[in-house]
């Protein structure tokens, strides 16, 4: 097994541009996906993947950042403080820029990770749990290589992701395939 890991602290940049194809795609990014294109990326300067090999990534619950819901939470209450789904389609969705709207949806990291790195094989976007992850990956329609992946934005500020090439058999044997741990816990450990 071949794997990578990095976490990156608050306020740190991270330097996707030096991994990007398309620059442009950058203002789409979280700081999740900015990590796994960095880390995918430092990981296949040590080895080389298929276009077709099965990539499975798993987000992990997102702690701190808030994407303007804070505004649109204050767009989104009546004047008793209830939640109106009226207010909200009025107002409060409205406080939301349509790229943000990128940032929030959970199969981001690997859809950018697989438009720049030219990734075809199957794929699938996991929430959070270790097992999950590693579950979706033994149903891989090959057996070697697989591709995991797993990224978490912690309430610090801090984003951290990893991701490692491995065989079904390396996987089957992880002491993760029982656990609900969240799935980045596994590249720490594979470390």
């Amino acid at each position: 097994m071949i794997a990578a890991f990095f976490t990156f602290a608050y306020g740190e940049t991270i330097p996707v541009f030096d991994y990007l194809k398309d620059r442009k795609l950058a203002k789409y990014f979280s700081r999740e996906t900015a990590a796994a294109i960095v880390c995918l990326g430092r990981l296949l300067e040590d080895v080389a993947i298929p276009s077709g090999i099965p990539v499975y990534y798993a987000t992990g619950i997102t702690e701190h950042e808030d994407y303007g819901l804070p505004g649109i939470v204050r767009n989104s209450t009546d004047s008793t403080g209830r939640f109106s789904t009226e207010l909200f389609i009025r107002k409060g969705f409205a406080e939301v820029p349509p790229i943000t709207q990128f940032k929030l949806l959970c199969n981001m990291p690997l859809c950018f990770i697989s438009l720049n790195y030219g990734l075809t094989g199957d794929n699938a976007v996991i929430y959070s749990a270790a097992s999950a992850l590693l579950c979706q990956a033994l149903s891989a329609p090959i057996e070697f290589p697989i591709l995991l992946g797993a990224g978490k934005s912690h309430a610090d500020g801090s984003v951290e992701t990893g991701f490692a090439v491995a065989s079904k058999d390396e996987i089957s044997s992880s002491q993760f395939l029982s656990s609900s741990v969240e799935a980045v816990e596994i590249f720490r450990d594979w470390m």
